[in-house]
């Protein structure tokens, strides 16, 4: 009995010691700290989310035929989500149109070139979505036609593109950030283009429906 009275006493002295001695040990251990604005964190750049990460600028390829926008970059670089607006004046169209645009491009690889700055995207995949406001195009397509001849909405596209990009590093801001000058290509089309390929076999070829566009891409 005596031997177990003297187990548990030491049981509680080794106990109480244990818990003076936490709040020291506690004091000692670093506190989780959150990395400040423009501070290098896991080889990315903490920066505030509502700024732009790239600006570009576009030529045709179903965005207008001059377009420029900004954009983010996610996924250690690999997807860029962009937001242009694009142009297209009355001497190329029925009317001058502008042109909103939402597209995500996915680029898997980058390639060094050699030892040099020069690097490559051999292959980007995207898909878009974009809005044309102008007062020259009227969204029923015109009274004289009966309801549901033209199935497609006048203002509205959406598309997808292949295409690749070879780029320059420029030399890092402050903050360490990488940059790059870029310059790339997309080869496309519309829902419009390939519904009315399909619909009218022999009438239209794919290179018919075809949209080319090249760009330029500037990290900040």
């Amino acid at each position: 009995m005596r031997a177990l009275l003297l187990l548990i006493s030491t049981s509680l002295l080794a106990s109480q010691s244990a818990a003076a001695e936490w709040p020291a040990a506690a004091a000692e251990w670093p506190a989780k700290v959150q990395p400040a604005k423009g501070t290098q964190v896991d080889g990315l750049i903490a920066q505030p989310w509502y700024r732009p990460h790239h600006l570009l600028g576009q030529f045709a390829g179903g965005q207008g035929m001059v377009a420029a926008g900004v954009g983010y970059t996610t996924l250690r670089g690999r997807l860029d989500v962009d937001l242009l607006a694009g142009y297209v004046p009355k001497k190329y169209s029925i009317t001058p149109m502008g042109i909103f645009t939402a597209k995500a491009t996915y680029s898997p690889w980058t390639l060094p070139l050699g030892q040099s700055r020069w690097e490559a995207r051999p292959l980007s995949v995207g898909a878009w979505v974009n809005y044309t406001a102008s007062r020259g195009l009227n969204p029923t397509q015109g009274e004289q036609y009966p309801k549901g001849y033209y199935w497609w909405p006048a203002k509205v596209r959406g598309g997808g593109f292949v295409g690749g990009r070879v780029g320059y590093q420029l030399p890092a801001r402050g903050n360490g950030r990488p940059r790059v000058l870029s310059a790339y290509y997309e080869l496309g089309s519309n829902d419009l283009y390939l519904v009315s390929m399909w619909t009218n076999v022999g009438a239209l070829s794919v290179r018919d429906v075809l949209t080319l566009g090249f760009g330029v891409k500037l990290d900040l």
